[in-house]
């Protein structure tokens, strides 16, 4: 059986977690998640359930009352198998430390922008985070550990992520701030 990728393992994992659920559903719920990994477009998502199911890690079983060909989609014991080793292969240094982040790239490139420029760039990125950590703390706020421990953990992760980016971020800005003009 070959590894998930991150999308399919987080795929099976809302379908494990919702089933029965259709591949709309799956969309809605990858759309809601503040973290842009996992906002999934129809052109994604649908090829992937088709992958997924003619791998038979899901099945896909027609709606009788829906005459628009509504399917339901549940995991399969090949599927729970496969979704149990793409959480636990989570221990290899390497996927750790395998983290996008298009921000920290940017920054090592900063010294071609002015210091105007650089500055510019810092406020502007400053007041995005600041932005997309509010959005966090409220996708936090409305997953109480007490309705679902493990998507508020989940949560949890997203919003102390999003804060020590924006500590990052703020100490970016005081250095351009403090660096002598060129």
């Amino acid at each position: 059986m070959r590894k998930l990728n991150e999308l399919e393992g987080v795929c099976l994992g809302v379908i494990q977690k919702n089933q029965p659920c259709t591949a709309y559903s799956l969309r809605k719920v990858l759309k809601a998640s503040p973290s842009s990994h996992w906002r999934a477009s129809a052109g994604a998502i649908y090829p992937l359930v088709a992958r997924l199911e003619t791998e038979d890690l899901i099945v896909s079983e027609d709606d009788e009352e829906d005459q628009r060909g509504r399917k339901y989609l549940k995991i399969t014991a090949r599927g729970k198998k496969a979704f149990k080793a793409w959480i636990k292969e989570i221990t290899s240094p390497d996927l750790i430390a395998d983290v996008y982040d298009p921000l920290r790239s940017r920054v090592f490139f900063l010294d071609a922008l002015s210091n105007a420029e650089q500055q510019r760039f810092a406020d502007d990125v400053l007041g995005a985070l600041n932005q997309y950590k509010k959005i966090t703390e409220e996708h936090l706020a409305d997953r109480p550990p007490s309705d679902d421990l493990f998507e508020h953990l989940g949560a949890l992760g997203g919003a102390i992520n999003a804060e020590s980016r924006v500590a990052f971020h703020k100490k970016l800005l005081a250095a351009i701030r403090r660096k002598p003009k060129t």
